[in-house]
């Protein structure tokens, strides 16, 4: 990921509302889900309000564990029973394709209580917004499902992944509300942000919360800590590839030289047998001339 991305605002910095960390706090702070409820209405083209959405962890996990960057999702529960994780991507780690079949069926299978009749499971969905061109077409909104790949026929909507993919979406249009929210989260100026504002009431909200969310210093602290994480382990990669390097043009000196060894006794062997052909040619020659 490198620098965090930041957003220069009527003399303010902004982070970046694709940055995953600010993507969850915008949509999950202090329980106000109304920015939540509108982006999931238009992506899922239903009426949403907040009283149908409750999210399943709003906790925001600290950057690292272990070693490793821990993922940042939102997991929502609707009203209608139906599951959603919700993700924002910056880089591609070319793992979309299994990381989202893992994320919908952990949403699926994590319903299964002792006892439980499969006809109680509600439909999951794993819903991916991409900062980079990922499917090989045009398009910036699909919606995966299981179907028969011979006749189209859906077999259930009870699996559902969703791609949508930021650098697709046409910029001069914003005609629907979720070209607007795709357009917000790819946001790179506060011109960008300003538009937004004036063309939704909604978006007036999330760019106030945007502002109050960039001023929060634990969430300022943790992507400093994600920053500095990320960066030292690209240098630590570096410094492995350099040291690899090195040890492989010595072991290439070493195995030279070893193999030099070999052809010159070799050359030796040949050049003492040829030697002592000639002189055994010469010392039989004098034998017979006598």
């Amino acid at each position: 990921m490198g620098k965090i991305p930041r957003i220069n605002y009527r003399g303010q910095e902004l982070l970046a509302p694709k940055t995953d960390l600010v993507f969850k706090a915008l949509l999950t702070a202090g329980g106000d889900l109304e920015l939540l409820a509108s982006l999931l209405s238009s992506i899922l083209d239903l009426d949403i309000g907040t009283e149908d959405v409750a999210v399943m962890n709003t906790e925001l996990p600290r950057t690292h564990e272990k070693g490793k960057l821990s993922s940042v999702d939102v997991r929502v529960k609707l009203a209608d029973g139906k599951q959603a994780n919700v993700e924002i991507q910056v880089e591609d780690e070319h793992n979309m394709e299994k990381r989202s079949i893992f994320h919908a069926s952990k949403l699926y299978a994590d319903q299964m209580e002792p006892g439980m009749d499969y006809k109680g499971i509600c439909p999951a969905i794993s819903i991916n917004i991409l900062d980079f061109a990922f499917l090989p077409f045009e398009g910036y909104h699909n919606r995966y499902r299981l179907k028969n790949i011979w006749n189209g026929h859906e077999l259930t909507d009870a699996f559902e992944i969703q791609f949508l993919e930021l650098p697709k979406v046409p910029r001069k249009a914003g005609n629907s509300m979720i070209e607007l929210w795709l357009l917000f989260f790819a946001a790179r100026s506060g011109e960008d942000l300003d538009m937004l504002a004036e063309r939704e009431p909604i978006f007036e909200k999330a760019l106030d919360r945007l502002v109050y969310v960039s001023a929060d210093e634990r969430l300022r602290y943790e992507l400093d800590m994600r920053e500095k994480f990320e960066l030292d382990h690209l240098a630590g990669l570096a410094a492995r590839e350099r040291k690899g390097r090195e040890e492989g043009r010595e072991e290439g000196r070493e195995e030279g030289i070893e193999i030099g060894i070999e052809r010159g006794v070799a050359i030796g062997k040949k050049t003492l047998k040829v030697a002592l052909r000639k002189t055994l040619r010469k010392s039989h020659a004098g034998r017979s001339s006598k």
